[in-house]
């Protein structure tokens, strides 16, 4: 091969297009365990939310429970108000309600939610400490997985992903809970009295727990979480954000403590890259603000401490805002905020007026579709009703069926219907005009009325229309 061609083949293989993967193979991250203001701070709420979610399946007042969600009778119960399916509108308010505040939040505050109260942190933190616990710190856990399969490991490995599936179990036992009475469900696992799709109910989240909070962690952030992707579209200059200070740490390198920084033409940023190994995520701050922060916090600790050792005073990053870090003011008065909270009050206010002024029990009324009226051999005329009577309370009642109407109908139908709790009773009844007063009657109203016998001041009334044969009218 001669020395032009070769020349030729190098500036062909020069000049070749350079191939970039679209896909970032997944590195495990080992979280460096940080102490400090804010963590201790973040762990306090980590436990107060635990202490709220074991606990609240347990919470009873008069035998009813404070949070349920009961599929089999079609009802949810919210702060002992038991609520039928027909007020299912309410919890879909109060969702409403939820996302909004957390849009309020967000503008506010950045994402201090996924940092300080999402499940999927909460939970990825209540694992990351079992691991913690068991294999040890960042080091010695990189050294473990790096090493052999020996005995050592084996045993840590299998104690870890023991603790892991109870953490989990126990969280897919409490979340049941919320659907079916805790008390009662506990004793049919110690026994083994369960159904197919209960065993599915159980195993299930426990599955996803572990799978979710303990092996991909902040893959979930990166890839699953669909607000990680549009909550930049609500922040604005104002929002919180964790910052770095460039003009105090840039230019960064290392330096020994008792080294001037102005002498070596350096910032006050040691570059000792801790900042990285204590984020949940793996990323490094001083790029910038990117998506994959969840503004726990942990690079403001760690970063305390190393300003504190080097005597620079400050950390180099912290809590801010993209108008502090540029010298401008801060407002925290700003229209998308103050539209946000206005909404939320008036929601707030609307939900609340509708609680004080519900009606313990709904009534409804339906004539049969199929057929509006039949024609007896004696010329008599008779519909049929549904009396649909939902108890909004929590406790049994018993009711009682009254009617009035300008027609002489005859009631044919129980008198009383006793409701369970949070319960829904159909009476299915008829009305019937005689054959004597049919021939000259004309299509009139009917006035149903509901009264608790239990509750004097609660009566409710329904409308609906007696219908006669064409002719008859």
């Amino acid at each position: 091969m001669g020395a032009s061609e070769s020349g030729a083949m190098s500036e062909a293989e020069a000049g070749a297009p350079e191939t970039i993967s679209l896909y970032e193979k997944w590195r495990k991250i080992y979280p460096l365990w940080v102490s400090g203001g804010w963590q201790r701070s973040r762990r306090i709420v980590l436990v107060i939310l635990l202490v709220v979610f074991y606990s609240a399946p347990w919470l009873t007042w008069n035998g009813e429970p404070g949070f349920r969600i009961d599929l089999a009778h079609r009802r949810f119960t919210l702060f002992w108000t038991t609520f039928v399916p027909e007020e299912f509108v309410l919890l879909a308010w109060l969702l409403l309600i939820a996302a909004l505040t957390l849009f309020t939040v967000t503008v506010a505050a950045g994402r201090v939610f996924c940092g300080w109260a999402c499940p999927q942190t909460i939970w990825s933190l209540v694992y990351f400490s079992v691991e913690r616990w068991i294999e040890g710190d960042r080091a010695a856990r990189m050294r473990l997985d790096r090493g052999p399969w020996n005995r050592r490991k084996v045993v840590k490995k299998i104690l870890k992903y023991s603790a892991w599936a109870m953490i989990a179990f126990s969280i897919s036992v409490t979340f049941v809970g919320f659907f079916e009475p805790i008390r009662e469900l506990i004793p049919r696992i110690l026994t083994f009295d369960l159904g197919k799709w209960e065993i599915i109910a159980l195993f299930l989240p426990a599955a996803l727990s572990f799978l979710l909070s303990g092996v991909l962690r902040e893959q979930v952030c990166f890839h699953m979480c669909p607000y990680a992707r549009f909550q930049s579209v609500m922040f604005d200059r104002d929002s919180l954000i964790i910052s770095y200070d460039v003009d105090r740490g840039e230019p960064r390198g290392s330096r020994k403590r008792s080294a001037d920084p102005a002498s070596l033409g350096l910032g006050a940023c040691v570059d000792c890259r801790k900042c990285v190994s204590v984020c949940p995520t793996g990323i490094d701050i001083r790029d910038g603000l990117q998506y994959q922060c969840i503004g726990c916090a942990a690079c403001i600790d760690a970063c305390t401490e190393v300003m504190h050792t080097m005597g620079y005073g400050e950390s180099l990053i912290r809590y801010s805002s993209e108008n502090r870090d540029e010298g401008q003011q801060r407002h925290w008065l700003r229209p998308r905020l103050i539209g946000y909270a206005s909404l939320i009050l008036v929601m707030l206010g609307v939900f609340g007026y509708t609680l004080a002024h519900r009606v313990p029990v709904g009534f409804d009324v339906f004539g049969d579709r199929s057929r509006l009226f039949r024609e007896d051999w004696d010329g008599s005329v008779e519909n049929v009703f549904t009396l649909r009577v939902a108890n909004r309370e929590g406790e049994d009642r018993e009711y009682r069926i009254g009617f009035e109407s300008p027609l002489p109908l005859r009631y044919d139908g129980p008198e009383k219907v006793r409701v369970p709790a949070g319960g829904v009773e159909s009476i299915p009844i008829r009305m019937i005009l005689p054959g004597d007063a049919a021939g000259r009657a004309e299509s009139a109203e009917v006035l149903f009325r509901l009264e608790s016998l239990d509750s004097p001041d609660v009566e409710v009334e329904k409308t609906t229309r007696f219908h006669l044969p064409p002719g008859r009218e």
